[in-house]
């Protein structure tokens, strides 16, 4: 094999010392624009790639990142949403010279801990994309000294990149309100932060504008489950006075609902209107378009990235927690009726 390329190498073919070698090719502006040029082109010619190791062992830091994407279903890496936060998170980290690395989450019994396993790799930071907090092993986690940043779960000390939820939720029920509904259900996920927001959005817009909140109308399903949601929905329709509108926790139940309905000969949004949350590819897709939240996914994955890097970088400019809070937008789509509120 063919021996590595050095500093060194490069220093003795243009005649100068291994730390102008080292300021040319960090781009430093000690050095004159010539030099500067020539040494860049004499490493591209000779294919020179940093030692990485010495690069580490100098700066104390591996610039590696794990990622924890965890629910127990392991189905997560397939969804859109977290997709799209990954993708973001994976850009904006890769630009400032980080990579990526996923924890193991699987349930063998021969795996490291996630904190044996950060130690182990010696990441730099992590980021929690989604996990079940009530592990010990995700607590332990996050009693370590290592700078993690979290989505959509506030934790003291650490960084939280959330959704707008209860901002969002608001502003979609005054579209539907805006739109004549009255009788609003809402098809809810299970108990978590995500839930909690939206849900209290919900009552506190139900109760400022005095419409009733009947418990036939509220039901729990979980995320992305279509199964349970079309099941819900039949629920719905069977009962002695149908709310006008079903709120679903996601796209993907919204669609699963918008199955169920067309199945029994009900016309969205003519006879019953729906809205979904999350602003997936498939509302452009299926028809009527379905009323949406559109979360923007980009945004929190730049700024997951972005702040978690300044807390490895420079510990002490911002200590403590961190909450960065991301607005959504409603998309109107057209599953969603205008009717007149008298006959509602």
């Amino acid at each position: 094999m063919k021996e590595a390329v050095s500093l060194k190498d490069i220093a003795k073919i243009c005649q100068v010392s291994v730390s102008t070698v080292s300021k040319a090719l960090n781009n430093r502006s000690d050095i004159s624009h010539a030099k500067k040029e020539e040494i860049q082109r004499v490493a591209k010619e000779l294919n020179y790639v940093p030692n990485y190791m010495a690069s580490t062992l100098k700066s104390k830091r591996t610039r590696v990142i794990g990622v924890l994407l965890s629910e127990g279903t392991g189905t997560n890496l397939l969804h859109e949403h977290f997709a799209r936060i990954l993708n973001s998170f994976k850009d904006t980290v890769e630009e400032r010279g980080y990579v990526i690395m996923f924890l193991n989450a699987s349930p063998s019994p021969n795996r490291l801990s996630y904190t044996e396993q950060c130690k182990y790799m010696t990441f730099d930071g992590i980021l929690i994309l989604c996990a079940d907090y009530q592990l010990d092993e995700v607590q332990e986690l996050l009693q370590s000294d290592l700078p993690i940043a979290m989505i959509d779960h506030a934790v003291p000390k650490h960084i939280n990149i959330a959704s707008n939820n209860f901002g969002d939720m608001t502003r979609l029920m005054q579209l539907i309100y805006d739109r004549g509904h009255r009788r609003i259900a809402y098809v809810h996920g299970q108990n978590n932060e995500v839930t909690r927001a939206r849900f209290d959005a919900y009552r506190k817009f139900m109760l400022e504008h005095r419409l009733p909140v009947p418990k036939e109308y509220l039901y729990t399903c979980p995320y992305r489950d279509n199964e349970r949601a079309s099941a819900l929905t039949k629920a719905v329709l069977a009962l002695p006075q149908r709310p006008t509108c079903i709120l679903y926790p996601d796209d993907q139940t919204a669609v699963g609902g918008l199955n169920s309905l067309q199945e029994a000969g009900l016309r969205v949004p003519q006879d019953i209107s729906i809205a979904g949350y999350d602003g997936l590819a498939v509302i452009n897709i299926v028809r009527p378009r379905i009323t949406t939240i559109h979360q923007d996914t980009v945004s929190m994955g730049i700024q997951a990235g972005n702040k978690l890097i300044s807390r490895i970088e420079f510990p002490e400019t911002e200590p403590g927690t961190v909450t960065v809070t991301v607005d959504g937008m409603v998309e109107p789509g057209a599953s969603v009726a205008m009717i007149n509120p008298r006959y509602n």
